[in-house]
């Protein structure tokens, strides 16, 4: 029985997260889970019943230009240039696989070495409207410098448990951060017109919590606006205080990059599933 990996991307605006849910009455979410429209696509391209199991689950309304998943079938597609391409035709547009190819049975999508997510804020005296489903609008200025070194704080292995969400069912909060760092490039305009700041807040790392990427930018744009210290990043770390933590960043603004996986010569991957993420141009100094 052959197994897929496929690379997804996808905009989480109109969808409920990577997961179906369920519920009755006003406890009903109308939107429909991602892994649900990836598995009928599925169905119709290939007249199976397969159920698509990615690298984690992402929350509602968060987007994705990296997610991995894997698949089983009963019989070998044609070619994956092939597959993939009758997969798309199945998507809804907000959803497209980029990647597709078949991996050794033993390859699961959900034993990643390392994550990378994206948290992005658009800064400017007004929101940018084709920015909005993407980004998160930020009226005051940023201080990159000083949000720069409060993330520096989060490099290696913490106990991430004050940043995790109380609902979140794990055996270990423990995770290991491999980089971490902001930049901020400017959106120009017309002469005459003030230019808006993107600022990206990435994070590498082993794993993440429940809402831990976007506790941690809750609390770095309070950082970034002057209303707390740097070294309170390393403060809520020692503390373990979920208190100490500022508010959680609306999912709009978050982004999953890219997920890896190690490989060995007698089942060797893929090379889009194995690269380490490029950290070739560390725009450290955002000023």
């Amino acid at each position: 029985m052959p197994r897929y990996a496929m690379l997804l991307a996808y905009d989480g605006t109109d969808f409920c997260g990577w997961q179906n849910q369920s519920g009755t009455g006003k406890h009903e979410n109308p939107k429909p889970g991602i892994e649900g429209v990836v598995n009928q696509a599925l169905l119709e391209a290939t007249g199976e019943t397969a159920t698509a199991v990615a690298s984690g689950r992402t929350d509602a309304g968060v987007h994705a230009n990296g997610q991995v998943a894997h698949f089983t079938l009963s019989n070998r597609q044609p070619s994956p240039e092939h597959f993939l391409l009758s997969l798309n035709q199945k998507l809804p547009p907000g959803v497209q696989v980029n990647r597709l190819a078949e991996v050794p049975d033993s390859f699961s999508a959900r034993q990643a070495s390392s994550k990378q997510y994206s948290y992005y804020l658009q800064h400017g005296p007004s929101e940018l409207p084709h920015l909005r489903f993407g980004t998160t609008w930020i009226r005051h200025p940023l201080n990159g410098d000083q949000m720069h070194l409060a993330l520096q704080h989060l490099i290696g292995e913490h106990d991430f448990q004050p940043f995790g969400s109380s609902r979140a069912n794990v055996s270990s909060t423990i995770r290991t951060i491999f980089n971490a760092r902001v930049t901020r490039e400017s959106i120009p305009f017309s002469p005459g017109s003030i230019a808006h700041d993107l600022w990206r807040i990435q994070i590498t790392g082993s794993g993440f919590l429940m809402h831990m990427m976007r506790s941690i930018a809750g609390t770095l744009i309070q950082i970034g606006e002057g209303r707390r210290p740097p070294e309170d990043m390393l403060a809520i770390l020692e503390s373990g205080n979920r208190a100490q933590v500022g508010p959680t960043a609306p999912a709009r603004g978050l982004w999953l990059d890219q997920v890896c996986y190690q490989s060995d010569d007698k089942n060797p991957l893929p090379s889009w599933l194995t690269l380490p993420v490029d950290e070739s141009s560390h725009a450290d100094e955002p000023h």
